[in-house]
């Protein structure tokens, strides 16, 4: 299924950013090719398709006890709203990762850093946010772990959340 994307004005987001972006993948490409040659990989994805936006949740296991996490959402509203998150000062999506017990959302684990954003006719807001964290960042509690991602989408002008989403659970024994 091919997905176009008429994507217009996006916030460039700093040289800082774009060389952090650039060494993440650098260590994340590093890290699948020698996980290619040590041993098995392993992943894990859940997509929501809820009406108001679509939110998937992968963790890919690497090497070393390394699991690359990226989440990635479409928040389903017109074009000239999505632009105007874009446009206001400051990140309009954040992404919390957090254990889940027994179906309710449990401790905080970690964040996951934005490394793409942008607004289009077709999808709305769309956010990328990608981290490599240790098994120990996973491991939520003893046994069987159980994760979610929770996106907030702030209105930067007023500092109010305008919405949250949860992901599906993802569950593995991470250690």
């Amino acid at each position: 299924m091919s997905r176009e994307l008429s994507t217009v004005r996006v916030r460039p987001r700093g040289r800082v950013n774009r060389r952090l972006l650039g060494s993440l993948v650098a260590v994340v490409a590093m890290s699948g090719a020698v996980g290619l040659a040590a041993g098995p990989a392993s992943a894990a994805q859940t997509c929501t398709g809820a009406a108001d936006s679509n939110l998937c949740l992968a963790i890919n296991r690497l090497d070393n006890g390394l699991f690359a996490v990226h989440v990635g959402i479409d928040v389903h509203m017109s074009l000239d709203r999505a632009q105007e998150y874009i446009d206001d000062p400051g990140d309009p999506l954040r992404v919390t990762i957090r254990g889940d017990d027994s179906g309710k959302l449990a401790e905080f684990l970690f964040t996951v850093p934005l490394t793409a954003l942008g607004a289009s006719a077709g999808f709305g807001l769309s956010g990328d946010f990608d981290t490599v964290v240790t098994g120990n960042a996973l491991n939520e509690d003893s046994g069987q772990d159980e994760v979610r991602a929770v996106v907030t989408l702030i209105d930067t002008d007023t500092n109010t959340v305008d919405a949250t989403f949860v992901s599906n659970r993802i569950t593995g024994n991470w250690p």
